[in-house]
């Protein structure tokens, strides 16, 4: 008799546990607070290599023998980041029906990082009594760094394959973050209004 009660009371207070934990997990809700983390691995990182030049033509009264005459050729390499702006991206609690509204801008330049080591002595073109000073060197790096931007900003393809990959990243996010709560998620893109 004594033994029943005792298993009786094993089963009872193991049915209450169960129960008490069931509850717990109907309270867990999504949590999409990793969403930076998310966004910063999806940027694209792009190699560059190229030749910065820099030209004056001559001037002055001794133009003829080439006076002021400078250019300046200077191999050099970068990388430009391309992703989008963490700050620009929402994610909506899910909607009774699973549904999650993530807020995405296009994708933009995020850095440019000319890679000084890369470069070597630059080649020099001097008409007579001329000289390059190093604010001209300087001043052929700036204009690198520049040309690099521009012609990430210019190529639409990698800034596209930049934000689809973001959106790949969150989407498959999203779906982990309800599969740990034992939830099915799915995303509805909404597009960033652009700043004016």
């Amino acid at each position: 008799m004594k033994r029943k009660k005792i298993l009786c009371l094993l089963v009872i207070s193991m049915l209450c546990l169960t129960g008490c934990a069931d509850k717990k997990e109907e309270k867990k809700e999504a949590d999409f607070s990793a969403i930076q983390s998310v966004c910063e691995l999806a940027t694209l990182k792009c190699y560059y290599h190229n030749v910065a030049k820099s030209e004056t033509e001559a001037s002055g009264l001794f133009k003829w023998l080439g006076t002021g005459y400078k250019k300046i050729w200077t191999e050099y390499s970068g990388i430009v980041e391309l992703g989008v702006d963490v700050s620009k991206v929402s994610v909506s609690k899910p909607s009774k029906d699973g549904v999650v509204k993530v807020t995405i801008p296009d994708a933009e330049i995020l850095s440019v990082d000319l890679d000084e080591d890369s470069m070597g002595e630059p080649l020099t073109d001097t008409g007579f009594m001329t000289k390059i000073t190093k604010e001209e060197e300087t001043e052929a790096l700036a204009e690198a760094q520049n040309h690099m931007e521009e012609t990430a900003k210019e190529n639409g393809n990698l800034l596209n394959q930049a934000k689809e990959r973001a959106k790949s990243l969150i989407e498959g996010y999203v779906k982990n973050v309800g599969e740990q709560i034992g939830k099915e998620y799915t995303v509805e893109w909404v597009d960033a209004k652009a700043e004016e």
